[in-house]
């Protein structure tokens, strides 16, 4: 038990946001053009790759390194591994980021697919 697993009920609602908020846009996406439905599993994978899983952050090299932790699940994913293994980085910057990203994605998924709803059917 450490003191960074306090940060586990704050990281819960983030990847939950993160999650909804991207499903919200690919949705609406999906429904507005058919041929994003070949995009989103690309786009999926290409995502999971980008986000240090398997990998620590620190192993991606200095250079590229600021590219990686653009990736909002990147220190999301870090403080998950630090809080429960003592392992990774943690960085308040970087979640702040990943917690404005995840604001922003959401209340934008939520306003996009709300425009829409009423036009769905227009689309299919």
């Amino acid at each position: 038990m450490t003191w960074a697993m306090l940060f586990l009920p704050l990281l819960i609602p983030l990847v939950a946001s993160l999650g909804l908020g991207m499903g919200l846009w690919m949705s609406v996406l999906t429904a507005k053009y058919r041929d994003f439905n070949q995009i989103t599993g690309f786009l999926a994978q290409a995502l999971m790759y980008a986000t240090p899983i398997i990998y620590p952050l620190s192993e991606v090299p200095e250079q590229y390194r600021f590219w990686a932790s653009l990736n909002p699940m990147a220190s999301v994913v870090e403080t998950f591994r630090f809080a429960l293994l003592g392992k990774g980085s943690f960085s308040f910057h970087l979640l702040c980021y990943s917690a404005i990203i995840a604001v922003m994605l959401l209340l934008s998924g939520m306003y996009f697919f709300k425009r829409t709803e009423r036009r769905v059917v227009d689309y299919l």
